[in-house]
């Protein structure tokens, strides 16, 4: 381990960690342990199962690895929400596994967490804090690395090798996201469409944002989504880990793994696959199950009708100026042309942002990354939505046609790409052409981020 990993890892178990019984009481890890699986689990008595078993497949070497399972629920959670918990523990612990597998109770009444800040961002930083721990135990915490799983996502064969391999491939890398699939939902039942078209029109939204935010050139053009994430134990340690919220803590820290470490920072593995639960939820405010459950229950087309393309094209004149910017100034005001990004820009009190940031900034590459700094993932989330409301939402089939035409631009491949989405309206669409879709995004998901 480097003497700064080291000195990053320890001033965050000094500082920050939570500092658990368990590292005293479970049995000490492996000496070739490297990958510390983290696993927040709520309700999941159906689910975990699957998850547990497709971990059987995760690695030919299942010293290396071990699984961290947080089973949690707040004090005051229902009676049947601690009873399947309870339910949850007892099968694991009789499980036989060849990969070490620990469970973490969270649920019985004296360790149930508070529910002023119980959720998911809890869960999950315990168990991060507790891996961290005790990679460091055994000198891996510099070459420790953090998979972040939920209890219903299983994973492909080979996810814990593919891992490793990738990351030792690239050590700057601080955190990164794996390639996913939602399961689609099978039957021809007014349900099993509906949940089929919620699905799917959710995951495709993902992908033509994802594809959009590559063409706009910001560092932050990468899926958050929990049950893919996976951190190097130096990138949680230097985010100060994880954000203790009930939702969206994958989204920021992902996002602070950027600021801290710049572009690169966080990058898209190419190997590990995860299967993220599709089903409806209310286990989180905010998420694939909520999105989903939204759409079933209302009939709404949030991820039907995205934002429009237009949003991205406005930011992408400016940030295509911001290397050139450093020295002319003026530049970066004259690739404002769109009146809603000028005003956006103009309530963020951008421009003494920029000015502050350019002379703060010795070279155009830091200036650059001061901007994204300021202009992170977040800002772009606001503005395209704020486009949304004041244009309109695009139906995401010519959404996604619009964008890969201009992906074609830099490879004639996405030309084709765009020519085969299906042309089909709302009142049109049928489930055939969203399969459609969706597996031409699927098809491409690794080529956009190498392309970009």
């Amino acid at each position: 381990m480097s003497k700064s990993a080291e000195k990053t890892i320890r001033r965050y178990l000094d500082r920050h960690a939570h500092a658990l019984p368990e590292f005293e009481t479970l049995p000490p890890p492996h000496p070739k342990l490297r990958a510390s699986v983290v696993i927040p689990v709520y309700n999941e008595l159906k689910d975990l199962g699957g998850v547990i078993a497709s971990l059987a497949q995760a690695s030919a070497r299942p010293q290396v690895f071990e699984v961290i399972v947080v089973i949690n629920n707040a004090a005051d959670a229902p009676a049947h929400i601690v009873e399947a918990n309870r339910e949850t523990a007892a099968i694991l612990a009789a499980l036989e596994t060849d990969f070490a597998l620990h469970i973490i109770d969270r649920y019985s009444p004296e360790t149930a967490y508070d529910p002023e800040v119980a959720g998911v961002g809890l869960a999950r930083r315990e168990g991060a804090d507790l891996a961290l721990a005790r990679l460091m135990q055994i000198g891996q915490a510099g070459r420790g690395i953090l998979p972040c799983l939920d209890g219903d996502s299983p994973v492909a064969p080979g996810y814990i090798d593919q891992i490793i391999a990738e990351f030792d491939a690239n050590p700057r890398m601080l955190g990164a996201v794996c390639r996913y699939r939602h399961p689609i939902p099978e039957g021809t039942s007014e349900q099993a469409l509906r949940h089929g078209r919620a699905i799917m029109a959710y995951e495709a939204w993902m992908r033509v944002y994802e594809a959009e935010l590559l063409l706009l050139g910001s560092p932050y053009a990468f899926q958050s989504i929990g049950s893919c994430m996976v951190l190097s134990a130096r990138g949680y340690a230097q985010a100060d880990g994880m954000p203790m919220r009930q939702a969206l803590s994958d989204f920021y820290i992902l996002e602070k793994m950027v600021k801290t470490g710049g572009r690169g920072a966080v990058r898209q593995l190419e190997g590990p696959l995860v299967y993220p639960s599709a089903r409806p939820s209310e286990r989180v405010p905010r998420g694939t199950g909520p999105s989903v459950r939204m759409q079933i229950e209302t009939g709404t087309s949030r991820f039907e009708r995205i934002e429009p393309p237009q949003a991205f094209e406005a930011m992408r004149e400016l940030f295509a100026a911001v290397h050139v910017g450093f020295n002319q100034p003026d530049v970066l005001r004259e690739a404002v042309k769109d009146p809603l990004l000028a005003d956006y820009l103009a309530r963020n009190n951008a421009w003494s942002v920029f000015e502050k940031l350019r002379k703060n900034a010795s070279t155009s590459t830091q200036f650059e990354r001061q901007f994204h700094t300021w202009f992170d993932n977040l800002k772009i989330v606001k503005f395209a939505n704020e486009y949304k409301r004041e244009h309109g939402g695009v139906w995401v089939f010519d959404a996604a046609r619009h964008v890969f035409e201009q992906w074609g631009a830099r490879d004639p491949h996405y030309q084709k790409i765009a020519r085969a989405i299906p042309a089909v309206d709302e009142a049109q669409v049928r489930p055939q052409d969203w399969h459609a879709l969706l597996e031409l995004l699927r098809e491409i998901e690794l080529r956009v981020h190498r392309a970009a």
